[in-house]
Formats: C-alpha cells, structure tokens, sequence
C-alpha cells in the first residue's frame, strides 16, 4: 500500500503540474492581478482599500496587467504575500499559481493524514478533497483560497494532535489571508478551547504587525473595508441569501417566483439565521469540547459558507474539511447514507463544472448551496 500511497500523490502532482500550466497559457486568472496591484499601491504608500476604478486602471497600466477583477477587500497579509512577485517579468502569476496548487496538494494530504490512518481510506480522501471542483476552481481565478484552506487544515490537524495554541495560530494566519476560517474561529469560542484562541491572538496580532511593518499606516485601512453586496443573483454567489434572491428577484440567469427584493432580502436572513440557530443548539452546552473536532468544524465551516450572504463558490475550498471528515466515517455506514454523501459532494463539484450550462434553470443555479445543505445534514448526524 505504500506504493498505492505514493502514486496517488504522484498522479495528483501530475494533474495540478498540467492545469497550472494549461491555466498560466490559455485563461491567465483575472483575481490574482488585485493581489499585486494592491501590493504595488501599498508599497508606495497608497491606502487602496480606498481605490476608485481608476486608481486600480492606474495600477494595471502600471503592472501590465489587461484582465482583473475588483476591488481588494483581503487583509493585507495577502497583498504582503504577493509583494515579492510584483517586480518578476509576469508579475509572478507563475509562482503563485505554482503556491496555490501545493496549497491545494498540502490541504488533500494533511486531512488525509489527519482523520485516518487506513492507507485505503487516506488515498481516497487525498483524491477526493485533491480532485475537489472548488480548489481547480481557484487556481483558475488565481484565489489565495487554497492557501487559506491549508491553514484551517493544518490547524485541525494540530487540535487532533492535542496542539491547541499552535492550532490557534495557524488559523489566526489562515483569517489574515482570508477570512474564511470564522466557523472554525466560532467553535473554538463555542467549546472554550483558550489555548487556541491564545494562540488565534498571537497569530492575528503578528499578521497585522507584519503587514503594518511592511506598509505602513496604509496597511490597516483593511479595518474599514466596504462589505460585499448582501445576497446577489450572479449564480457564483452560492449561500441561502442569494438563493433566495435568484428565486424571488427578476434576473437574467433564469425564472423567479417573484420580482420582490426586500421579500428576499429577509427570506435571506430568515434561512441564514435559521441555519445559525441549528447549528448552535446542534453544537450542545457552551464550553464543553465533545465529539472529533474535524467532523464539528467540517459543520460550522459548511453553516459558515452557507449562511454569509458573501460567500462565493471558490470559497468552497473550506467545504473539504466537511467532506474529508464524511469520507472517513463512509466505510461504517449504510449504503444510503454513501448515496446521500456522493449525491451531495457531486453537486458541488458538478455546479464547478457546468454552471453556464444551468443559466435559465434557476433549481440547477443553487446546486452547489443544495449540495453543501445536503453535507450540512450528514454532518449533524456525525457531529458527536
């Protein structure tokens, strides 16, 4: 079984070698460009999280960039990352792509290590969170997802291991990319885990002082960002506020129930709230760890991506703790309960793959929100 061990890593060095190098030649990432602009803007001393269109038009002229998408609403700790590319004849869109793959590649290995010490069950989740639709998805965009991810992966890694103040850390680092790991963050309060949320401190307050190091006052503007648009029907957009906007708002993407923006707007928190609510009664006393922490922070990270009315399907990549903790309780379960999780986690991946196929089919434009609900209720199942 070693060697099964190692060609599975091999093979999945081999895909991610191939479609960052497909990536880099036909469809440069329109993402990771803000990266660098704002990392240029920061450098000369410029609060960008302030930029107009023309401020960030003024970077990419600058940069030699044609394609990107905007604004820069990261904590600067990611604009800190790309710094060092910027001056690099590509602006280091190679090497960042090259990062995020072996985030991806990282993240497969360390849950599979993490949650099962079965050479069988280890190949099979290293494929199935290596092969996930939302990390190929990000290294299309050129998103510091899997990076992010990789934190929030080492990090439960480490609370199974009794490691709690570096487990803190690392998610603490993790959130100064990018926010994504806030579920995590909320059960570490939930179960009163204090040397992690010690260590969440310590790896905040060095972020920050880093990037404040490096930029300046500029640096802490990220403190005042505009927050993302409160449920929108761009299909992308996969969290219960903008499912209920795509059914209850009129939209080029496909048919709605009705044309009724503040009807959806509350139907948004109503579903969002609902889904917090659950969870929290699901979670048990305050203060009391129980169960595997991996199968709990799989659920509040899914609840998370659910319910923020900002959440995006590239955030996804935080759904393989979901789905690495799923896959390593497969074998012990009935046959329909391996149906559900294959019908669920398919969604996910398959929405990656063949949204523009869906547009004008509004029940297909939320698969990927189905799907993740679907996971959600297999893990209060398994929460402990």
């Amino acid at each position: 079984m070693q060697r099964a061990e190692a060609f599975s890593r091999l093979l999945l060095i081999l895909f991610y070698t191939a479609a960052a190098a497909w990536i880099l030649a036909r469809h440069p990432p329109i993402d990771y460009p803000v990266y660098a602009m704002a990392a240029w803007g920061l450098r000369r001393g410029e609060n960008v999280f302030r930029w107009g269109e023309a401020d960030y038009a003024r970077a990419a002229a600058a940069l030699g960039f044609s394609r990107y998408a905007l604004p820069y609403r990261y904590p600067p700790l990611t604009a800190l990352l790309a710094l060092p590319l910027v001056d690099l004849p590509d602006r280091g869109m190679g090497i960042w792509i090259a990062l995020q793959a072996l985030g991806a590649l990282l993240t497969a290995e360390t849950l599979a290590r993490a949650l099962t010490d079965r050479p069988r069950e280890r190949i099979l989740l290293r494929f199935s969170v290596g092969l996930f639709t939302p990390f190929l998805t990000s290294l299309y965009a050129g998103q510091v997802n899997p990076l992010v991810t990789l934190g929030i992966a080492l990090a439960v890694q480490a609370i199974q291991q009794g490691r709690e103040g570096r487990a803190g850390f690392l998610l603490g680092v993790s959130l100064m990319l990018k926010p994504l790991a806030v579920g995590a963050v909320g059960l570490l309060l939930w179960e009163g885990r204090w040397r992690a949320l010690a260590g969440l401190l310590l790896g905040l307050a060095l972020a920050v002082g880093v990037s404040a190091l490096a930029f300046g006052a500029p640096a802490l503007g990220f403190l005042h960002s505009d927050l993302p648009a409160f449920g929108i029907p761009y299909p992308p957009a996969q969290n219960l506020p903008s499912l209920a906007t795509r059914w209850l708002t009129r939209h080029p993407y496909g048919f709605a129930l009705a044309d009724a923006p503040e009807a959806a707007r509350w139907v948004g928190i109503a579903l969002g709230g609902l889904l917090l609510l659950c969870t929290l009664a699901g979670l048990g006393r305050p203060g009391r760890p129980r169960g595997d922490f991996a199968t709990r922070a799989g659920w509040v990270l899914a609840t998370a991506f659910l319910a923020n009315p900002g959440t995006w399907y590239h955030h996804g990549t935080v759904l393989s703790v979901a789905l690495a903790a799923l896959l390593s309780r497969a074998g012990q379960r009935p046959r329909r309960w391996r149906v559900a999780l294959a019908a669920s986690a398919g969604a996910v991946a398959l929405w990656g793959w063949a949204w523009h196929a869906f547009v004008g089919w509004t029940p297909l434009l939320d698969l990927a929100t189905l799907g993740t609900l679907g996971m959600w209720i297999l893990l209060w199942g398994e929460r402990g």
